[in-house]
């Protein structure tokens, strides 16, 4: 890659700019659908209430497999949550008519247990094909068949096809920076709040929480936008002349969400987690590393923290506010706005908030 060009080949907003700008365009397009999932979340809520099983497996890329966990802080926990892209053949095969299926899976054990009466919802993913895609741009489905011909409801994530959101000249074989892990835990959240809320209340969701859930995650990736980008940047300038001199690059994260989402999802530029740690006389003083926390003093953050001081290297941390003893051991830190210890939407009668807005939050 040429580190000087004489060009832009037509491209005049910075890589960073761009990504931030499609990320929340991606959210924005999510919460116009908020009606849409709020219908979904009702058929979740009636499942549950007549003692249903609501399946989940709404992954698109590798932060939601960690991200949506069942013990992961604020996660309410009602859905039988899949990590994979499909549901266990045992899943399958417990299924009874009255549950309900929320999947990107297309394939023929979702059509059969569509077909025996569970209600089964699909999420357009930028992996297989469906009506967003241009022919032939995608790999096909089994049968060549598009979500519609398995599912009850076919439900339009957003995400784009080509997954990246960023379109750098220099690689134009693919768009770079993927933002579909942002919209599959987005929505799964809206899901969550929306049924959260209908069972403590026995109401029935109409969209207004799912609303609730994208605005507070908005609101606080602006204030971060608003306030750190020049740091955002000038951090961004300094890791890549570490990298360029040699240096390494080790992303963590204690839930593996984020770490995950650096280091191994399609479209991303896989600059991370490549080495293990070094001393910094062989190089460590040279390396930079990021930690994305999801709490405050987490143990494990402090003893990666503490390992890499160790080794010379360059730490960068992303969290809480009240995040001290992280952020004492860092060179910068970024406050992800997210002082909740769990979620950030509060149900009647629940002691603890739901849904947390850190793993979107820290991702971008």
């Amino acid at each position: 890659m040429n580190l000087n060009p004489s060009h832009n080949w037509g491209h005049n907003i910075a890589f960073g700019e761009e990504y931030y700008q499609n990320a929340v365009q991606l959210l924005r397009n999510i919460r116009d659908d908020a009606g849409i999932l709020a219908e979904i979340a009702a058929k979740a809520t009636d499942a549950l209430r007549g003692g249903h099983t609501v399946y989940a497996n709404v992954t698109t890329g590798h932060m939601p497999t960690h991200e949506l966990a069942n013990d992961r802080e604020g996660n309410p926990a009602f859905f039988e949550f899949t990590g994979a892209d499909s549901c266990m053949p045992e899943q399958f095969a417990a299924m009874r008519a009255g549950d309900v299926l929320l999947t990107n899976n297309v394939s023929e054990p979702v059509r059969a247990a569509r077909d025996a009466g569970i209600y089964v919802v699909v999420f357009t993913t930028c992996y297989v094909n469906n009506r967003n895609a241009p022919q032939g741009k995608v790999n096909p489905n089994v049968h060549d068949w598009m979500p519609e011909d398995v599912a009850s409801r076919v439900i339009d994530s957003h995400i784009p096809w080509y997954q990246g959101l960023v379109h750098a000249p220099e690689i134009p074989e693919m768009t770079i920076c993927p933002g579909s892990s942002n919209g599959s835990c987005t929505i799964h959240w809206m899901i969550t709040a929306e049924v959260a809320h209908a069972l403590a209340t026995e109401k029935t969701p109409d969209g207004n929480i799912g609303r609730q859930y994208v605005d507070i995650l908005l609101q606080r990736i602006a204030n971060v936008h608003t306030r750190d980008l020049d740091c955002l940047n000038a951090t961004a300038v300094t890791i890549a002349k570490r990298i360029i001199d040699g240096g390494h690059y080790t992303v963590r994260s204690r839930n593996l969400g984020i770490e995950s989402e650096a280091s191994t999802v399609a479209q991303g530029l896989m600059l991370a987690n490549a080495f293990s740690p070094r001393p910094a006389d062989e190089g460590g003083n040279t390396d930079t590393f990021l930690i994305a926390a999801v709490s405050d003093s987490d143990p494990q953050d402090i003893a990666w923290a503490e390992e890499a001081r160790a080794n010379g290297n360059y730490i960068i941390g992303i969290g809480p506010s009240n995040n001290h003893g992280l952020q004492d051991r860092c060179d910068v830190y970024f406050d992800d706005c997210c002082y909740e210890p769990a979620g950030i939407i509060a149900i009647p009668s629940c002691a603890d908030k739901v849904c947390p807005a850190t793993g979107v939050l820290n991702n971008i």
